[in-house]
This record gives structure tokens, C-alpha cells and sequence, in this order.
């Protein structure tokens, strides 16, 4: 994916995690998991406008290569008013042997978010949803802090949970979503943006 990934400042957000089957799970199977805290942390990276324009959409396609000069113009101009966006950029995964767990392995995800078009002075709160057999079938995740241009860029880090490979759901709609949502001052929904149909590895381990 495109660079401008600078980590610093990491935030710890962990939590033990009920993963036991919910009756919110869709009806290809069904699964249980140990309790277990996911570890869940993040990074804030750098935000360029490479970035931003390898994320944009046209037509339901890749931004072409000749509109980068005006994505450019745009990304100097304070005026201009950013659509409010949510994208997952990147995910990566990582493996540390484990003996004494079954599958013996530890995967861990690296999920980079970025966000466009986001009020500057509150924060933004992300959730998994369709997380199927975690409560209310989703996951917190930690708040996203806009800059100044009402952009951020945020990587989540977590341990991922074991799952049978039959009970992997692959149905657009079932598939993970990332929600994210912003309230005024007042505590009602001011913004909010959804990014669909993102691979179930962010949040689940394949097991046999």
C-alpha cells in the first residue's frame, strides 16, 4: 500500500472478550473460544496526500493516475470541505509460535484506517461489527483523534481468536464491517462512516 505510515504514540485498549457462540451469529455454524483479552492497541501514522489519493473512489475504481495533480490542489487548499470517509488501507498479519495453545501458533492483525472529513476537536470512536460471537456481535476499538483538517490515520493492533474454517462467513454483508461515528456536543450522532465487506483475518485466526 501507499507509504506515510509513521507510527508514534501507541494506546493500549485491552479487555477480556467474551468470544462463547451469540445468537446474533449468521446461520453457517457455529463456534466457541476461551475468554481472552485481545491486547488491542494503537498507532497514529502519517497522513499524505499519496495516501488520501490511493484510497479515493471513481466510478467504483481506483482514483486514475491523471487526477493526482488535482487531488494535490486540493490537499493545499484550507477551504475545501473533505467528504467524511472511513477506509482500511492495510491489514497485516503476524505469527508467533505459541506451543501450548491449539492451533500452536499466535497470529496477530495490523489494520491501518484512514479518515477523512472528521470534525477536528472530538474524538471518533471505531467498532467491528458482524464480529459474530463476540457480544452484541462487535469489538471497540480505540478512538480516532482528527487533526487539524479533520483527518486521521489510526493502526489497531489485536490478537486474533482461533476459528473453525467452516464457520468463516464469506457473504458480503456478513462479512466485517468498520463503523465509525462522531457526536456533537450534545451527544448526538454528528458523523458517522461504514466501510463493508473487509476480511474476516482482521479479527479471526483460521484453525483446522
Amino acid at each position: 500500500m501507499t507509504g506515510g505510515h509513521r507510527a508514534s504514540a501507541q494506546h493500549r485498549f485491552s479487555g477480556v472478550t467474551d468470544v462463547n457462540h451469540s445468537d446474533n451469529a449468521p446461520a453457517s455454524g457455529t463456534f466457541s473460544a476461551p475468554v481472552r483479552d485481545l491486547g488491542i492497541s494503537s498507532e497514529p501514522f502519517e497522513i499524505t496526500a499519496e495516501l488520501v489519493a490511493a484510497n479515493l473512489s471513481f466510478g467504483g475504481g481506483q482514483l486514475p493516475d491523471e487526477m493526482m495533480s488535482a487531488v494535490e490542489r486540493i490537499w493545499l487548499d484550507k477551504d475545501f470541505t473533505w467528504p467524511t470517509t472511513l477506509a482500511v488501507t492495510r491489514i497485516m498479519l503476524s505469527v508467533e509460535p505459541s506451543p501450548d495453545t491449539e492451533p500452536p501458533q499466535e497470529v496477530s492483525s495490523r489494520v491501518s484506517i484512514l479518515g477523512t472529513g472528521w470534525v477536528t476537536d472530538r474524538p471518533v470512536s471505531l467498532t467491528w461489527n458482524n464480529a459474530f460471537g463476540f457480544p452484541s456481535a462487535s469489538i471497540a476499538l480505540p478512538d480516532a483523534h482528527p487533526d487539524e483538517n479533520g483527518f486521521f490515520g489510526i493502526e489497531v493492533v489485536m490478537k486474533t481468536t482461533p476459528r473453525r474454517h467452516s464457520d468463516f462467513v464469506w457473504e458480503h454483508n456478513n462479512q466485517l464491517a468498520l463503523v465509525g461515528q462522531q457526536m456533537d456536543e450534545d451527544g448526538q450522532l454528528e458523523h458517522s462512516a461504514v466501510q463493508r465487506a473487509i476480511p474476516p483475518h482482521a479479527i479471526w485466526q483460521w484453525a483446522r
